[in-house]
């Protein structure tokens, strides 16, 4: 069934083998979606679009120009977008004690400011409504040594998202996160080959597991389909399991 047939729309941070951006990507397409997918590593962006049957366009989302050329790009290809996704992060981790200012911004670039403006030029492009959606993190809620960059920044997004569907509910265009407990990526597979911290998670998740790319990207696809979800807005979905309710594994 393909549900969002005859839709655009344009996924920020796909470049990786296994991560969110290209798991949303693949599945909105699979559901007849035109899709632009956009990172800033042009190689394999070819590659997914080749898969898929869609558009690759580089961007580093800390560059508004880029942005403002990725949903113009989008919209020369298939005219109006009707979704949009950021999927783009950047991981930093410290104890306050030892953080700095250089190392603080960066994070803060591309997690705040450049999703900031993801979702301005997202919006801009949307002229019949739509949905934009942003990856968030269990560690937004539950808190963590070393996470105060990292959950800082995506916690401040995830508020900002609000903000977002108020100001944006006339013209129709919902705002949505996905807080995302472990999952294996790219990025994370290294945990993953660490069995007791691996375990230690699924024990704080009352599931009994921990979450998968398919899971993201359904529930991706849930919140891009107006038909599946047109009511839920300003809203952060918690895909973990039920983790959320309780806390982050000590070790």
């Amino acid at each position: 069934m393909s549900t969002l047939k005859g839709k655009t729309a344009v996924v920020l941070g796909a470049s990786g083998q296994q991560n969110f951006g290209t798991a949303i990507a693949r599945r909105l397409a699979r559901e007849g979606a035109n899709v632009v997918v956009a990172a800033r590593r042009e190689e394999p962006l070819a590659r997914l679009a080749g898969e898929i049957g869609g558009l690759a366009v580089a961007c580093d989302i800390t560059d508004e120009h880029q942005l403002e050329g990725l949903f113009g790009r989008a919209r020369d290809q298939f005219g109006n977008v009707e979704i949009a996704v950021n999927s783009a992060g950047m991981h930093a981790s410290g104890r306050i004690e030892n953080l700095s200012r250089d190392k603080i911004l960066p994070t803060l670039e591309v997690s705040f400011v450049g999703a900031l403006l993801f979702f301005k030029h997202a919006a801009a492009a949307m002229a019949s409504g739509g949905s934009v959606i942003t990856i968030s993190s269990l560690t937004t809620r539950l808190p963590g040594p070393e996470l105060a960059v990292y959950s800082g920044a995506r916690a401040g997004i995830d508020h900002a998202i609000r903000v977002a569907a108020v100001e944006y509910a006339e013209k129709g265009i919902r705002f949505n996160s996905i807080a995302a407990g472990l999952i294996k990526t790219d990025m994370t597979d290294p945990i993953f080959g660490m069995e007791p911290i691996v375990d230690a998670y699924v024990r704080e998740t009352p599931a009994g597991r921990l979450g998968t790319l398919d899971d993201m990207a359904e529930t991706a696809l849930y919140l891009a389909d107006n038909t599946r979800s047109g009511f839920i807005n300003g809203q952060v979905i918690d895909l973990s399991g039920g983790q959320q309710m309780g806390h982050l594994p000590r070790f």
